[in-house]
């Protein structure tokens, strides 16, 4: 028995139906519709268009589609061509690839057709470019998911965003908030110097907020306080083998800290090749305390060498002895304070495998303050020599600040790879620093209802009592190093270690007469001691911080 083929009816060329809908149903030729959600309508080469992804109701155009075999190669002729010409059959010519693999793991889109139209390679990192929507025919040119054209990206996501670190690559498509300059964006590229321009838009400001966790270089005091046994002719001198150092004679204010750092940036242009960022931090306030009696510990003076009368020797002023005061106490207090803030310009230089180097320029202060004040009170007994029952009080303070101001320049550099980031500053600043000390001290006797006050103290004499106020060139370089991992949408949560210092800083054990000297001479005569001099020596903060930073 035979039977019939169906009639495969007459072929008819493909027709472009201009719907908002994606039904399907023959057209009145009975040839096929093709469904397209997007078309635009025609247009001319003297008519400059702009390409947008909005609906049209005008007839769309066809847009030829090369042909291609099972292995991807694409016929160099169209069916008509082919008949017109009489060939016989299609020459297949290699597609060209969409992607091709150059150095490190950054890849180069290219055409996705041999007739290439795109005229720019744009940077990328991931496996693979979004399928075009559909090709306009004003330009030629290619609309991908995400509204890429001639440049800029659309929403592409990375990450915890809905692509997976995995799929495109936090690098590739710039969600750390660097854009252009890690991607190299054709004219945004290196070198290029855009005009700026102050925008307030979410997608052109980043931030970091950050725990800062510091350790001071510290400062050596000399010893404040001291004891010895009574069988000594001179109970805590600093000349006695057996004296016992209470307080000072060792580093101080060098314990860890706890404060924190603000950095709050803008880019100034659409390309993300230049910005402006400001910082601002500090490491937290640092104490230093001592307290002593005589119920604890029954011997306390303060050591010093005497040199109201030639040859000057090692001497000691009683706090508390048995027999000679019926109760003493000594007391040290100390603190350091610090914190700073930068303005800088910053321009993109140089970028490659994924990082980026920027130049920078600017602003650079920062505060330096330390105080030591130290104070004794004694109440006499039968074996003082003043009146008995009668109350002393010496005490000496110390403040010494500092306050930095100059022009910075460094190098800053940021890397992805994936969702991992890595951040690094290295930069210095040259400029003015005002040295500022303030000594005084005081004596205080008191015997029953008559007190007589005197402004020296021990450490603290006339002839180093009172402000003093100089400006020397100093130095501040500075050094911060931070790894970040994204964990949330457009935040890193980040640790690093910092590091920052400042040459010709004045300490309160700068403004200590270094031996200690002393004359007790009201006025003094011979020696001019304590020394008014000023020590200065390079100060440093260093530690470890954890943040989170917002990038666009």
């Amino acid at each position: 028995m035979r039977t019939k083929k169906p009639d495969r009816g007459v072929y008819r060329p493909p027709m472009a139906v201009a719907t908002d809908d994606v039904a399907q149903s023959p057209s009145s030729e009975g040839g096929e519709v093709i469904r397209n959600q997007r078309s635009p309508a025609p247009v001319t080469t003297s008519t400059p268009v702009t390409t947008t992804a909005t609906r049209s109701t005008a007839p769309a155009k066809l847009i030829a589609v090369p042909l291609e075999d099972t292995n991807g190669n694409v016929a160099d002729q169209t069916d008509e061509d082919r008949r017109s010409a009489g060939s016989a059959a299609p020459t297949l010519v290699p597609r060209q690839a969409k992607l091709r693999q150059v150095g490190h793991n950054d890849v180069v889109l290219m055409d996705p057709t041999p007739h290439g139209i795109v005229g720019e390679e744009v940077i990328v990192e991931g496996e693979a470019w979004p399928t075009p929507i559909e090709t306009w025919s004003d330009q030629g040119g290619e609309f991908y998911e995400g509204d890429y054209h001639q440049g800029g990206y659309g929403e592409v996501g990375c990450g915890v965003e809905g692509y997976g670190c995995d799929h495109y690559g936090c690098d590739g498509y710039g969600c750390d908030g660097y854009g252009c300059d890690s991607l190299g964006c054709g004219q945004c590229g290196s070198g290029q110097w855009s005009n700026a321009s102050l925008v307030f838009r979410r997608d052109r400001w980043f931030a970091n907020f950050e725990l800062l966790l510091m350790f001071r270089s510290g400062d050596f005091l000399p010893p404040l306080f001291t004891t010895g046994p009574a069988s000594a002719t001179k109970p805590g001198s600093l000349a006695n083998a057996n004296t016992r150092v209470l307080a000072g004679g060792g580093q101080v204010l060098n314990e860890l800290t706890a404060g924190g750092r603000i950095t709050l940036g803008t880019w100034l242009d659409d390309c993300r090749s230049r910005s402006m960022v400001f910082r601002g931090w500090g490491a937290g306030d640092e104490t230093y305390n001592f307290n002593a009696d005589q119920l604890t510990t029954p011997i306390i003076t303060r050591p010093f060498l005497n040199v109201t009368n030639d040859p000057a020797a090692q001497d000691t002023q009683v706090v508390a002895t048995p027999g000679v005061t019926t109760s003493g106490f000594a007391n040290v207090h100390a603190t350091s304070e610090l914190y700073g803030a930068d303005f800088s310009i910053r321009q993109h230089a140089y970028s490659r495998f994924g990082g980026t180097v920027d130049l920078l320029y600017g602003y650079q202060y920062m505060h330096l303050s330390e105080g030591l004040t130290t104070s004794s009170t004694s109440t006499a007994a039968a074996g003082s020599p003043a009146p008995l029952g009668s109350i002393i009080s010496i005490s000496d303070s110390f403040d010494a600040e500092n306050n930095f101001h100059g022009g910075q320049i460094g190098i800053a550099s940021r890397y992805r790879e994936g969702c991992w980031s890595f951040n690094s500053l290295f930069k210095v600043a040259a400029g003015n620093l005002r040295r500022e000390s303030r000594l005084a001290g005081q004596t205080e006797a008191q015997n029953g209802l008559v007190t007589d006050t005197r402004p020296t103290g021990l450490l603290v004499r006339s002839t180093n009592a009172g402000t003093r106020t100089d400006d020397t060139f100093a130095w501040v370089p500075e050094i911060d190093l931070s790894l970040g991992w994204r964990y949330f949408p457009r935040f890193d949560v980040t640790v690093g270690y910092h590091i920052i210092a400042m040459t010709e800083a004045i300490q309160v054990s700068g403004l200590i007469d270094n031996q200690l000297a002393s004359n007790l001479d009201d006025t003094p005569t011979g020696s001019m001691r304590p020394s008014a001099e000023m020590d200065d020596q390079t100060f440093y903060v260093h530690g470890i911080h954890f943040g989170l930073q917002y990038v666009y």
